[in-house]
């Protein structure tokens, strides 16, 4: 399961980023100046795209967390038992 770790991060970060990215366009409002044009055209297209990296950013977040929930759960200290060996752990 390990194999698909780097492949979701992949695509979390890039759907993290074109969602910045086209987000910021579009709050701008810079495409917005020109109504019926190919400016105009190009508003809708960037809204498809914010869209669909929306649902990339849903799916690959849930597939993240479910990739790496015993990790996830063992650094906030709710997983298996601690290494005796460990820092902070009290002696007997």
């Amino acid at each position: 399961m390990s194999d698909y770790k780097r492949p979701v991060a992949l695509v979390l970060l890039a759907a993290t980023l074109v969602l910045i990215v086209t987000g910021l366009w579009i709050w701008s409002g810079v495409l917005g100046a020109q109504r019926g044009g190919g400016i105009y055209s190009l508003r809708h297209t960037l809204r498809d795209i914010h869209l669909y990296a929306g649902w990339a950013f849903i799916a690959s977040s849930a597939a993240h967390i479910a990739l790496n929930w015993r990790p996830m759960l063992r650094h906030l200290g709710f997983g298996a038992s601690r290494n005796p060996a460990s820092p902070g752990t009290p002696h007997p």
